[in-house]
């Protein structure tokens, strides 16, 4: 064989490795319910969907709820092996900058998935056995930004007191933060008082899908009533950090203030439920 026609038969090769990976990716993207799990060769119950899922966005990003613990991280997919391989690597959550090396397989709306227990060996098959852990998934027919929406309100919701505030990098004073809180509710509505009075109120537009996270913010009660302020957002170990731009202007790209940017950077650190 020719230099040429070699050259041109990798290229054509590598195309269909990457096209196939491709495919594989799109083949995951939904929302997912635990079918089955397995602990170390033992069957487990189930646990609710309405509580308990796996939502899959395009490229590979993931979340998984469970109950109130929200867990965010991103798959690498390798069709190309046998078995195929899945490497997961949290973002976000107790466990971030954990990797773990697994193997599945993927047939329409099931997919069967074996991860190392305790470990970092891959298992040498897609199956229940001792020191793995074993999940069969199912896909639901649920939208896949309806279902991020709502984790993104749960992870939200709540009580979260000011620990930072930057306008055009002038930054605001531990005392005065202090005295903040903003309160979110389940379905966007905010509340942000100073010494426990109400100074600001809004509800709240996000795109959990977008990268970074989206939120535009029309407020319904304070100095900016009227206006929408759009702005991006997250959450990683309990602290929210928002940047907005003024009204009208376009929507920040990073997590910065800096001298006539316009931008407002914030920080909260969420406060604990009270207990009963």
């Amino acid at each position: 064989m020719s230099s040429n026609l070699l050259l041109i038969a990798l290229l054509l090769s590598g195309a269909g490795h990457e096209n196939a990976a491709t495919a594989e990716y799109a083949g995951f993207v939904g929302v997912w319910r635990f079918a089955a799990v397995e602990v170390n060769g033992a069957k487990q119950p189930a646990p609710p969907f309405a509580t308990n899922k796996l939502i899959i966005s395009p490229g590979g990003r993931y979340v998984i709820v469970q109950g109130p613990r929200i867990t965010r991280g991103v798959i690498q997919l390798d069709p190309t092996t046998t078995p195929k391989h899945y490497d997961v690597t949290v973002t976000n959550g107790p466990a971030k900058g954990l990797k773990t090396s697994g193997v599945y397989e993927l047939a329409g709306d099931t997919y069967r998935l074996c991860l190392p227990l305790g470990g970092k060996v891959r298992p040498a098959s897609v199956a229940s056995k001792p020191s793995t852990i074993f999940f069969v998934f199912q896909r639901e027919k649920h939208d896949i930004k309806d279902a991020l929406e709502a984790v993104g309100r749960q992870e939200l919701a709540g009580r979260w007191q000011a620990v930072t505030y930057a306008l055009d990098g002038k930054k605001a004073t531990d005392e005065q933060m202090r005295k903040i809180q903003l309160l979110i509710d389940g379905e966007g509505k905010t509340t942000a008082v100073n010494n426990g009075k109400m100074f600001i109120a809004s509800t709240i537009k996000i795109d959990p899908i977008a990268e970074p996270m989206t939120m535009d913010l029309t407020f319904t009660d304070g100095a900016p009533k009227g206006t929408t302020s759009l702005g991006i957002y997250k959450i990683e170990g309990g602290v929210l950090t928002i940047c907005r731009a003024p009204a009208k202007k376009p929507r920040p790209t990073d997590f910065s203030s800096t001298p006539d940017s316009g931008l407002t950077l914030m920080t909260y650190k969420r406060e604990a439920a009270a207990t009963k």
